[in-house]
């Protein structure tokens, strides 16, 4: 397992030979639905798959699909966004793991706009308009389109299978729209337990005022609270782990000092000091791969999702 004691203080070889270990939530960007099985993935190479989101109607039919692919000999299997339970969860079924950054998480019973600060960002974000949850449609798929067209990174390669970025069914979307109808923020969330959302795409229009963001977050936050949701993620930022406790050399290592180099190009430093506002609880955050986490696969993950794009286009621009 590519882990260390101080990332894992309670994860030892016994817990991975723990056959009752239950799976109470799902890797981020699976979604728990009242339809049947559903697995997206794409080819990263010969025999490596990544099964980059799931629609699961069932947090126990999780070990149904792993099986079906565990009928698989010789292929490797990837899976990100794992927290340490689901890591701990996954390693019954051979799959080892890899530290990759801290999802942020709001506990639902504590206020985090008991801040004077936020609550002063929330009123001046109300002062241009008003925050609505928007019903499903082809018009509002098209509204969101447009707005992601003027968002702040438009123009660069767009990240894909890190998260959901289209409206579908199984998720639902916030909207802060301004006094003259036009969407300057939105936020789109699908369910990751009975108990548990997490957040798939923060939009912001270029042009938005300050406070558009933290207007929308007061919005569904007391929206959760009311439909009685325990946690809320705000996603995960990579690259942000407790570097001394990495071996040197060791995957996480490497994998770490290389993400860290990129942050010309994706300033997962920002995403963590936004995210960190709202008095988030942070988990670690896995890769998990099926029999073991290569460089490789890394490698493989950042081309597919469109990463190296974008670091390329940053160094060159």
């Amino acid at each position: 397992m590519e882990r260390t004691d101080s990332d894992n203080p309670n994860f030892t070889s016994q817990d991975t030979n723990d056959k009752t270990f239950i799976l109470n939530q799902l890797p981020l960007s699976w979604i728990y639905s009242t339809k049947n099985i559903v697995s997206n993935q794409i080819k990263l190479g010969f025999s490596t798959y990544w099964i980059y989101s799931c629609k699961i109607s069932n947090l126990s039919s999780v070990s149904e699909l792993l099986n079906k692919f565990s009928k698989k000999p010789k292929t490797n299997f990837i899976i990100r966004g794992c927290n340490q339970d689901i890591s701990k969860y996954l390693a019954q079924f051979k799959f080892s793991s890899l530290i990759i950054g801290k999802e942020a998480v709001i506990d639902l019973d504590k206020n985090p706009f008991s801040k004077k600060s936020l609550r002063e960002l929330v009123k001046r974000g109300l002062k241009y308009g008003t925050v609505e949850e928007i019903k499903y449609s082809t018009s509002s798929i098209s509204i969101l389109e447009e707005l992601k067209s003027h968002s702040a990174h438009s123009k660069e390669p767009q990240l894909k299978y890190l998260f959901i970025d289209k409206f579908i069914p199984e998720t639902r979307l916030f909207a802060f729209i301004d006094s003259e109808g036009i969407w300057q923020g939105a936020i789109l969330i699908s369910s990751n337990s009975p108990s548990k959302i997490q957040t798939e795409l923060l939009l912001r229009r270029k042009s938005a005022t300050n406070g558009t963001m933290e207007a929308l977050i007061h919005f569904i936050y007391h929206a959760l609270r009311k439909e009685n949701f325990a946690d809320w993620s705000l996603g995960e930022v990579p690259f942000i782990v407790n570097r001394e406790s990495l071996r040197f050399l060791s995957k996480p290592y490497i994998a770490n000092r290389i993400g860290r180099m990129l942050k010309y190009a994706y300033n997962y430093e920002g995403l963590y000091f936004f995210k960190n506002k709202f008095a988030a609880r942070w988990e670690n955050i896995y890769l998990c791969a099926k029999p073991t986490v290569k460089l490789r696969h890394i490698i493989m993950l950042s081309i597919r999702s469109n990463l190296l794009s974008l670091t390329l286009q940053k160094l060159f621009r």
